[in-house]
């Protein structure tokens, strides 16, 4: 925009290309500014067709006053916003809660530990949630138990909401990616969707792309220091596959992710798969000698 004027040039034709330039926004007239009519309440059309390159399809009309342009650009960024957070990016959000949630338990469990020592009730690598439930038991003074009655309640707490995340979210995402879900698992497919970014973005990659997703530093290190490339990123998850020898790992990792760039881009699309078929694939591979 060059003083107070903004034009946007749209290439349409085949061939010899023509341009049409569109002037708007305080372009001046004899009797005022040349607007897009009724700009405040369709700004999110208009503004869609100047993003897609396009005029827009409404008239242009004469003003003695200019609309807002950042307030109307700020209510533009809300609806592209709101538009693009799609139901993955849901899953995404509430994915990334759980390893949040069981960081705050491990870092309470790591303080409150010594009291159990104290009293004989001993952490054994078990559940956490089941250790903190011992301690409302021990035999301590009733301030002290009082309150350790409330930190055993707020881990409870902790826990039974990563309990409802996962269940949810093992839930949507077969709603979401039902192909990839019988390829590689729910917890496979929201970590796949998790760091794709999106399902669209996921649909898109090739299976080069997917193997060694979740090994994003390997990779780079890769191309910078020499080292050698990574066989598989997240994809060392897959049932099987970490029993595999490692020189075998890779061979199969590959065949993993094309069958999964498949089903991710049927599920974009709404398509059912056969996945027994791509299942026995993976399987032949993993098994051969």
């Amino acid at each position: 925009m060059k003083g107070g004027r903004m034009e946007v040039a749209h290439m349409e034709g085949r061939g010899k290309d023509k341009s049409v330039r569109v002037m708007w926004y305080g372009y001046p007239r004899p009797m005022g500014f040349a607007v897009f009519s009724n700009i405040e309440r369709e700004y999110s059309r208009i503004f869609d067709d100047l993003r897609d390159g396009k005029p827009p399809g409404s008239e242009v009309v004469e003003r003695t006053e200019l609309p807002d342009l950042r307030a109307l650009m700020i209510e533009y960024a809300k609806y592209r916003v709101k538009k693009e957070f799609r139901e993955d990016q849901y899953v995404r959000k509430f994915y990334s809660l759980v390893p949040e949630i069981n960081k705050s338990i491990n870092l309470i469990l790591e303080k409150v530990m010594t009291f159990g020592l104290i009293t004989g009730i001993s952490y054994n690598s078990d559940d956490p949630c089941r250790f903190f439930t011992n301690l409302e038991e021990l035999d301590l003074p009733e301030d002290i138990s009082s309150m350790m009655t409330q930190i055993s309640s707020s881990v409870a707490g902790l826990c039974a909401l990563r309990s409802s995340l996962t269940q949810f979210l093992s839930e949507r995402v077969r709603i979401l990616m039902p192909n990839t879900c019988r390829i590689a698992g729910e917890d496979l497919a929201t970590e796949l969707l998790f760091h794709a970014g999106s399902l669209r973005n996921l649909a898109m990659m090739p299976a080069s792309s997917i193997q060694v997703l979740g090994a994003e530093k390997a990779l780079f290190k890769h191309f910078v220091s020499g080292t050698p490339p990574p066989k598989h990123g997240i994809l060392f998850h897959y049932k099987g596959l970490s029993s595999l020898p490692p020189r075998r790992r890779g061979r199969v990792a590959r065949v993993i992710a094309g069958k999964i760039a498949i089903a991710s881009r049927a599920d974009l699309s709404g398509t059912t798969l056969d996945t027994d078929k791509m299942l026995g694939k993976i399987k032949e591979t993993m098994n051969r000698k």
